[in-house]
């Protein structure tokens, strides 16, 4: 049994305009994802738990959501596959090619996905903003995420994540069509800072820690991760291994 979205269009193609009510409360009922709205503005203002998030992010994260809603009937998702299929739909990755974006909207034609209606209910960064702003009249300092190391440096962390999965993905790829020899690879992705003044290196952390470089110290040259460590950078917080 496949899921098909409420009051689906017969038509050929799909408006990513129109309709009552704004486009995240309308895809949010077509797919049945409960409370989104809710969600989207505790994640923007990072309220009830929730980080605070930048409006990119929470675009990812919707759509995310409406990517695993859409194919949960039809087949079942591994960990991260639905983060991959939005990330070869968008085309947003420099090494998504058109082959591999029509791969997968085959992949999900077969799996009985209307990838049309898909593709036009996916939302922009724009789209959270307006929902946000105008039809939930909430707003932020454009400081906040300045003024909030903590929520800067998570972001950071998000971003080095994705960057390593795109590099595991693409690690597995080649090995798949015999690009480099199989074998066990390791993904680090660590993010250093370093004082062009007296070549001091640290973490985003630690130089946040210690009020900038000060060029006072030589003990003070190697970073500190997000647990005050001094001998490591920030980094995604776990390294993977590819075995053939």
């Amino acid at each position: 049994m496949y899921y098909l979205p409420k009051a689906m269009s017969t038509e050929s193609s799909y408006s990513r305009r129109g309709g009552d009510g704004p486009k995240i409360e309308r895809v949010a009922d077509r797919y049945d994802i409960s409370e989104l709205g809710d969600e989207v503005v505790a994640r923007w203002l990072g309220e009830n738990g929730y980080d605070q998030q930048s409006l990119r992010d929470l675009a990812d994260h919707v759509n995310r959501r409406i990517i695993e809603a859409a194919v949960a009937s039809s087949t079942h998702l591994l960990d991260g596959e639905a983060a991959n299929i939005y990330r070869l739909l968008s085309g947003d990755d420099d090494d998504v090619t058109a082959g591999m974006q029509t791969e997968v909207r085959q992949r999900l034609k077969h799996d009985g996905i209307d990838v049309e209606r898909l593709e036009a209910d996916l939302i922009t960064y724009q789209s959270v903003y307006n929902y946000c702003k105008d039809h939930r009249n909430v707003s932020r300092s454009s400081s906040e995420t300045t003024n909030n190391p903590a929520s800067s440096l998570t972001h950071m962390r998000k971003i080095a994540g994705r960057l390593q999965a795109i590099v595991e993905n693409n690690l597995a790829q080649w090995i798949k069509h015999n690009v480099i020899d199989g074998g066990s690879y390791e993904v680090n992705i660590e993010i250093w800072v370093t004082c062009q003044d007296c070549g001091a290196r640290r973490s985003p952390k630690r130089l946040i820690d210690s009020g900038g470089c000060q060029c006072a110290s030589d003990s003070e040259l190697s970073g500190a991760d997000a647990d005050g460590d001094e001998t490591k950078p920030i980094d995604t917080g776990s390294a993977h291994r590819l075995k053939n």
